[in-house]
């Protein structure tokens, strides 16, 4: 049974949180553990095991105040659609609310897939895993590229794309959406204005999950070797261009190889331009993230460099 030191009591009783697992999963479940995953002001995230049927389950709650958006219902949806159209296994959408109607907040409930994050478990593997890790990310990376949208822009819960006219300016709108300083904000709209011929050809909208970073790719020990068990977090996806999440893999260390390139390049070709436009794309990303740590403002500088602009000093 459940420890009387229920960890989340204080946040959630667990009586409403056992009504809620009733509802999803069945009237006869129980809870047997709880542990917090993420936690921030009116969010949280449980990884919870339960009998009745027995099974592990995450169950992510977000109230009205929750700092981190939290559309929970286009997750469900990007993940009922990758697993449909790829290979790559996604958890099983289980329960998912955001209308506040009868509970105190949004909800998503999914099935629980284990695994180890790519940061953890990269250093612990010998040079024939690593080209085997690298060659499966690279693969699911190219088939999420794959999935295919009418036009670019944000994608709702019933999969229409709120669309934009062209490339340019799909990624000028994600800059206004996610770049919350507008000076920060006003300098990206002018270096991709700058550049808008690079872009001028482009009409091939695919899923963009823009959070591929080492702590979003599971793996786990299958017969004796690493295979990519999930990826997590499609809460930034978008119908945007596949270049977009090359060239932050490209950015953030440890994240691509040439075995990636190899097996991406096998289902996606890459076009000529793109070591041009990816400048820009890491660019929005800086700008995005902008965190004043000396390692950020250092890629940032050298970034800048690359694309001819002066030096952002701070944030």
């Amino acid at each position: 049974m459940l420890s009387e030191s229920f960890p989340t009591e204080v946040i959630v009783p667990q009586s409403l949180l056992l009504e809620l697992l009733r509802q999803a999963l069945g009237s006869r479940v129980e809870l047997v553990d709880c542990k917090i995953g993420n936690r921030h002001h009116d969010y949280l995230v449980l990884l919870v095991q339960v009998s009745c049927p027995s099974t592990q389950v995450v169950v992510k709650l977000a109230g009205p105040d929750a700092p981190i958006a939290c559309p929970f219902d286009r997750t469900a949806m990007f993940h009922r659609l990758v697993a449909a159209k790829t290979t790559i296994r996604m958890p099983e959408v289980l329960a998912v609310d955001v209308s506040y109607k009868t509970w105190p907040w949004r909800y998503f409930i999914k099935e629980h897939i284990p695994g180890e994050e790519w940061a953890r478990v990269r250093d612990c593997m010998n040079a024939h895993e690593l080209s085997e890790a690298y060659q499966q990310i690279g693969n699911a990376v190219a088939q999420l590229h794959t999935i295919h949208f009418p036009t670019f822009g944000q994608v709702a819960a019933d999969g229409s794309v709120q669309s934009s006219d062209t490339c340019a300016a799909a990624v000028a709108e994600r800059a206004r959406l996610v770049i919350k300083d507008v000076r920060r904000c006003n300098l990206f709209l002018e270096t991709l204005n700058q550049r808008a011929d690079l872009f001028a050809n482009i009409c091939d909208a695919s899923l963009c999950h823009e959070d591929l970073h080492q702590h979003n790719l599971l793996f786990q020990q299958q017969q004796g070797r690493w295979c990519l068990a999930t990826i997590l977090d499609f809460d930034k996806a978008w119908a945007g261009h596949y270049e977009s999440d090359l060239a932050r893999l490209e950015f953030w260390r440890g994240m691509t190889s040439k075995e990636f390139w190899s097996a991406y390049l096998a289902i996606r070709p890459v076009d000529p331009l793109y070591n041009q436009r990816r400048l820009v794309y890491q660019f929005l990303w800086c700008l995005e993230y902008a965190k004043p740590t000396k390692e950020h403002l250092a890629d940032t500088q050298r970034l800048c460099e690359e694309l001819g602009l002066e030096h952002i000093e701070h944030f």
